[in-house]
């Protein structure tokens, strides 16, 4: 019998540490109903189980991005559907009535007139439909600072050279070369072109619009200015549109750079009026009508700038110009160098710190929870000069003809496109089975290696317990043992 070492009690105190260890792991099972609460519960298991969550979480946000997908797929659709159904079909039907013989000039007139609104209706769908404020049927336009993408500028100056405009000619003359070192300041390579005008009056050389190249020098287009006559009393059919649609010497005449950021600024006195005809007499060999020319100059990207009298009749005349092409209207006979100056930086802006993409890029999609599960959707540029009928003219008959076929073929690409849009659907839908598949059958494996199997847990408590309770009885048994050596001293 031995009474310093209680063998007895140790050895009970061992199995009740084990016991309540093991009912401890079992309680914590239960509660939390995973088998690997922590790394020592199964190391091996843990870093499958881990791996095996990444992918998990991932097909789930990859459903949500084929989804997205899908969204933008449907709005680009929409947007196209609508311009094939009413909008091309509707000018396919005007090009079919103006086929006709029996139309005159004038009716062809008008429903040109009804052809080039709905072109721009077109435009304006292209240019706005959005997913997420990414555009859709056009390509994006990329915002870059203007100190490393330098701008390029192109600015017509056209100038009413009738008696009345002494005062403003000289004020372009005197305010040119601050308005340029503005620009060149900002690394705006600037070119300057002149036209002068004279519904009336022809200059001293006896043409009624005079039209000065394209110079990068400041000082030549000064001398430009300077030798500008200002002849005659006062035009009374003032038009101003043959100095910008004139296609032999007018502004639209010049040679544009296509990167450049392209600027009119017509300098006059009086309105223009609708249908006037040109310098060469009247003869009605041509003629301009005031919203045509705005937006032929929209078509091409030009803003007009208008510097004129802010009287009523005219500045109503002249922004039936400006309003359409994104210009500015400037008064004649206010503080010109201070306006010269605002529309220096406007230019600026344009010219350096926005850059259109020539085609259109790709949406890529992440449709895995892996590197490389990737999905392409090509995207449409749906506007008019795209489908080939930013032009499309109607009068003569046989340009109706033409018309029609070149409606055929831009509702012939909507078409194409639109199919495209659908099998890329077809397909994110397929890959959504999929992923959805996938992601069930490898939620069940992770659920084998790490959630508890409640029954086994509740058992493995429940004989625990017992143990741990019986392990407290046996220790109080132990403890007695040594009792009986008190047994031997009496």
């Amino acid at each position: 019998m031995i009474i310093n070492h209680n063998l007895a009690a140790l050895n009970t105190i061992n199995k009740l540490t084990k016991n309540n260890k093991s009912n401890t792991n079992a309680i914590e099972k239960l509660a939390s109903g995973l088998r690997i609460n922590k790394a020592a519960d199964d190391a091996a298991g843990l870093a499958i189980s881990e791996k095996m969550r990444a992918q998990i979480r991932g097909t789930e946000q990859a459903n949500k991005n084929i989804q997205d997908g899908i969204s933008l797929i449907q709005s680009a659709d929409a947007a196209l559907g609508q311009i094939q159904n009413p909008n091309l079909q509707r000018i396919r039907e005007l090009a079919i009535q103006a086929a006709n013989d029996t139309l005159t000039a004038e009716d062809r007139g008008a429903i040109q007139t009804e052809i080039d609104q709905i072109k721009l209706g077109i435009d304006d769908i292209a240019n706005n439909t959005e997913f997420n404020s990414i555009k859709i049927l056009r390509p994006p336009i990329i915002e870059t600072p203007p100190v490393t993408v330098p701008g390029k500028s192109d600015i017509i100056f056209i100038i009413d050279n009738t008696g009345s405009m002494g005062s403003p000619i000289a004020n372009v003359k005197n305010n040119i070369e601050s308005f340029v070192n503005k620009m060149k300041d900002e690394g705006v390579d600037v070119r300057l072109g002149l036209v002068t005008y004279g519904d009336i009056s022809p200059s001293e050389n006896g043409e009624w619009v005079e039209k000065k190249d394209f110079v990068t020098d400041v000082e030549v287009f000064k001398t430009y200015i300077g030798s500008v006559p200002a002849i005659g009393g006062g035009d009374t059919e003032e038009s101003g549109l043959e100095g910008i649609a004139d296609p032999t010497n007018g502004a639209l005449s010049f040679s544009f750079r296509e990167d450049a950021t392209k600027q009119f600024i017509l300098v006059t006195d009086a309105p223009v009026h609708d249908n006037a005809t040109d310098g060469d007499g009247g003869d009605g060999q041509s003629s301009y009508d005031i919203d045509d020319v705005a937006n032929l100059l929209k078509t091409n990207n030009i803003k007009l700038h208008v510097v004129s009298s802010t009287a009523s009749g005219i500045a109503t005349q002249l922004d039936r110009l400006t309003t359409p092409t994104g210009g500015t209207y400037m008064d004649i006979y206010g503080d010109f160098s201070s306006q010269l100056s605002s529309l220096a930086s406007s230019i600026i802006v344009d010219s350096g710190n926005k850059e259109e993409l020539e085609n259109m890029p790709p949406i890529t999609l992440q449709v895995g929870a892996n590197s490389g599960d990737s999905f392409l959707i090509e995207l449409f540029d749906a506007r008019t000069d795209k489908l080939k009928i930013a032009t499309l003219s109607i009068n003569p008959a046989d340009k109706a003809q033409e018309a029609i076929t070149l409606i055929d073929e831009a509702i012939k690409m909507i078409s194409s496109q639109r199919g495209k849009l659908g099998a890329y659907q077809n397909a994110l839908e397929h890959i959504q089975n999929n992923i959805s598949n996938y992601g069930i059958n490898i939620t069940a494996a992770e659920s084998g290696i790490r959630d508890s199997d409640m029954a086994k847990e509740v058992m493995a408590q429940a004989k625990n317990s017992i143990l741990s309770q019986s392990a407290q009885a046996m220790l109080i048994q132990a403890n007695q043992q040594p009792q009986a050596v008190l047994q031997l001293l009496r």
